[in-house]
């Protein structure tokens, strides 16, 4: 108990009344600002990676800005990078569960459950950078179709993006299919195992921290993934060749995603300002991922390795698309007709 409840009520002196009398009045006196509203929901948005990957900079810093903005200041943003909320390969379960509202995604973390994930994340899905808008992009049928198989998984699709097309990184030149065979290659998930598998090689699945150190000692003789992970991990310092395949193993595609019951929850309008604000987000981020490539390209040429990328139509080319054709004729046999045929449909030839 308080020693001013045991004293009973305080006494002011009448100045220190009247003092306070012409302070509220002072104060009642002055004009009412209109208040700024307050969040109703405060999204947790998660992404993995290196926080200055256009994928994460510049999509985060637009989807905030829009979604506050149409949603009248209803909606903040709080961001947690790195991994710091959810891991790469937890994205699924974390959306799922609400562990995170938004998320960072990459196709493959839903193939085995989403059908239109698997098809994307085969190597029969292969437009070109410049084509990935008007393929798969927000507005077309294939976004459509994966978004409506998400929902059925409790996500709610924001943004495709483009990763880019697989690249190899190596100790030797790997430009042909035979350059393959009994090499100990890098991986990173169950697709790009098929591809080292079909091809001769022995994939072995190292995490991407690991990938520097494994070419440095030779562990691996060569590393497939992402050429962002591959600049930014400096892979240039311990290996000299790096191929491009612009195609020929798929094509690599990441999502923003929302875990879908805290969607439902939302007001129509809000819903339709978070909708609007991902594909805002896409629409700016494609872009600046894509001239990313080409200054990374740059770089790595300038940092001393031999660059070869791929050309359709080249001998190269076509040897690789000869040498991959039994795990093409396999994933389409596994996916659904009607996803091969809309994959075929959308990608211009």
């Amino acid at each position: 108990m308080s020693h001013a409840s045991e004293a009973g009520p305080v006494r002011l002196p009448r100045r220190r009344l009247l003092a306070g009398a012409g302070l509220t009045a002072g104060l009642a006196a002055a004009p009412i600002l209109p208040a700024r509203a307050v969040p109703q929901f405060t999204l947790r948005l998660s992404t993995w990676g290196a926080p200055s990957v256009p994928q994460v900079a510049v999509f985060v810093e637009q989807f905030t800005q829009s979604v506050t903005q149409l949603s009248d200041t209803r909606i903040a943003v709080q961001h947690f990078p790195a991994g710091s909320l959810a891991k790469e390969q937890d994205v699924a379960a974390a959306i799922q569960s609400g562990v995170v509202d938004i998320s960072l995604s990459t196709v493959g973390n839903w193939s085995a459950t989403v059908p239109t994930a698997a098809a994307l994340n085969s190597i029969l899905f292969a437009p070109t950078d410049a084509q990935f808008e008007a393929v798969v992009g927000s507005g077309t049928k294939l976004y459509a179709s994966l978004a409506a198989d998400l929902q059925q998984h409790g996500a709610v699709l924001l943004a495709t993006l483009t990763n880019g097309a697989p690249t190899v990184v190596s100790r030797v030149p790997m430009n042909t299919p035979q350059a393959f065979r009994g090499k100990l290659v890098r991986v990173f998930d169950r697709e790009s195992s098929l591809i080292v598998q079909t091809l001769g090689g022995s994939p072995s699945t190292i995490s991407v921290s690991e990938v520097y150190p494994a070419l440095q000692r030779g562990t691996v003789q060569a590393a497939l993934g992402g050429l962002q992970g591959a600049a930014g991990l400096k892979e240039y310092e311990v290996a000299k060749y790096l191929l491009l395949s612009n195609g020929v193993f798929g094509l690599g595609v990441t999502l923003y995603v929302m875990n879908k019951g805290l969607f439902d929850r939302m007001a129509p309008d809000l819903q339709k300002a978070v909708l609007a604000a991902g594909a805002a987000a896409e629409k700016a981020t494609n872009p600046a991922i894509i001239q990313s490539f080409i200054t990374l390209r740059n770089e790595m040429q300038q940092h001393g390795m031999q660059v070869t990328t791929l050309q359709p139509d080249t001998p190269d080319y076509l040897a690789f698309t000869k040498a991959l054709k039994p795990l093409t004729d396999q994933q389409r046999a596994k996916l659904q007709p009607a996803l091969v045929q809309e994959m075929a449909d959308a990608i211009p030839h």
